[in-house]
C-alpha cells in the first residue's frame, strides 16, 4: 500500500509540472537561468534491519513464511509436548465448550501420545475424553463416555487399520509440523515486538497485535462475527512461535446446537510448545485392556475408569 501511494504521488507530482509548464505567462515574465544539477546514478543504500528470528524484526513478523517455515522445521527435526486449547465462555462466564489437547511426539518415527478432553454446556455437562496411543507399530485408541471406557484400532470405511502416519494430524485437527497454522495465524494481524524475556537460558521475543487485517479468517463452523482481538505470541531466534494466546468476541452460529445461535460469546486460544528433544513416548496404563479388548470381535467395555490424560 505504502509503495503504491508513493507512486500516485510521484505521477502526480509529474502532471501537476507539466500543467505549470502550461500556464500562460505573457512577454512580461522573467526568464530564469537553471544550472543543471548532477543525477546521482546509484540509489542510497538502505539501513539493514536487524533480524531477530526468521521473518522478525523489531517492527514485528514481517515475513510469514520465513517465519513458518522455520517453525515446522525446528519441530520437523524433534521430540516435543503440545498443549492446545479452546474455551468459549457465555458473556456470563459459563463455559459453552472447552476443547483441550495434549500431545507428546517422537521425532522420527510415528511415535505419540494424545489426549482430547471436551467439556462444556454444549455437551449437557457429558464430559468426553480420547487417549490415542501409538508405538510406531499399531494405534490404540482409548475413549471415555459417561463413566464407561471402550477401545478400538481407528480404521477407514473398509475396514483397514488407517496409516500411522496420518493419524496423528486427523486428531489434533492440524499438522503441528506445518508451516500452514503459522502462515495463517501471522497473516490475520500486523504485529510488533513488544518485550523479550529469558526462559531456560533462551531469549523469547514477545509479539502484539497492533492490528488485524484479516478478521474474516478467524471465523469457525461455531462462531461468526469475530472483533476486539487480544493477541500476544513468544518467539525463539530460531523462529518457533514457542506459544501464542489470542482472545476475541464473537457471535455463536453453531449449526449442531442452534437453539443458543446469536449469543455474544469470547472465544480464547491457547497454545504452547514444551519439552524439545526429551519428551517420550510411554505405554499407557489401560495398554493391556486395550489389547484384550481389540483382539476380539466386537470391543467390550473394560472398565469405569476415565484414561490417565497427558502430562
Amino acid at each position: 500500500m505504502k509503495r503504491s501511494i508513493s507512486v500516485l504521488l510521484v505521477a502526480l507530482a509529474l502532471v501537476f509540472a507539466g500543467c505549470n509548464g502550461l500556464l500562460p505567462g505573457g512577454d512580461s515574465t522573467p526568464t530564469e537561468t537553471v544550472t543543471p544539477v548532477a543525477v546521482p546514478t546509484d540509489k542510497p543504500t538502505s539501513t539493514p534491519v536487524s533480524q531477530l528470528a526468521p521473518g522478525l524484526t523489531r517492527q514485528g513478523v514481517t515475513d510469514v513464511f520465513a517465519l513458518g517455515e522455520a517453525h515446522a522445521s525446528v519441530l520437523g527435526g524433534t521430540s516435543f509436548t503440545a498443549h492446545r486449547e479452546n474455551t468459549i465462555r457465555y458473556s456470563n462466564g459459563t463455559v459453552y465448550r472447552r476443547f483441550e489437547i495434549d500431545g507428546q511426539l517422537a521425532a522420527t518415527e510415528p511415535r505419540y501420545s494424545i489426549t482430547l478432553n471436551q467439556s462444556g454446556a454444549v455437551l449437557k455437562g457429558h464430559r468426553t475424553s480420547r487417549q490415542i496411543w501409538s508405538d510406531g507399530e499399531r494405534v490404540l485408541v482409548a475413549k471415555y463416555l459417561v463413566g464407561n471406557t471402550s477401545y478400538r484400532v481407528p480404521r477407514d470405511l473398509t475396514g483397514e487399520p488407517i496409516p500411522l502416519d496420518g493419524l496423528p494430524q486427523r486428531f489434533l485437527g492440524v499438522d503441528l509440523t506445518s508451516p500452514q497454522p503459522i502462515y495463517t495465524l501471522f497473516g490475520v494481524f500486523e504485529t510488533r515486538v513488544v518485550d523479550e524475556t529469558t526462559r531456560n537460558g533462551t531469549t523469547l521475543y514477545e509479539v502484539a497485535a497492533v492490528n488485524v487485517t484479516r478478521p474474516d479468517r478467524l471465523g469457525t463452523a461455531v462462531v461468526s462475527n469475530p472483533r476486539n482481538f487480544s493477541f500476544r505470541a513468544l518467539i525463539s531466534p530460531e523462529g518457533l512461535v514457542r506459544e501464542y494466546r489470542l482472545r476475541y468476541t464473537a457471535t455463536l452460529a453453531d449449526q449442531r446446537n442452534p437453539s443458543t445461535n446469536g449469543e455474544t460469546v469470547s472465544v480464547l486460544y491457547t497454545v504452547r510448545y514444551t519439552r524439545l528433544g526429551n519428551t517420550t513416548i510411554e505405554r499407557p496404563p489401560w495398554y493391556d485392556d486395550a489389547i484384550a479388548n481389540v483382539s476380539t470381535p466386537t470391543p467390550t467395555t473394560a472398565s469405569t475408569t476415565t484414561p490417565t490424560t497427558a502430562a
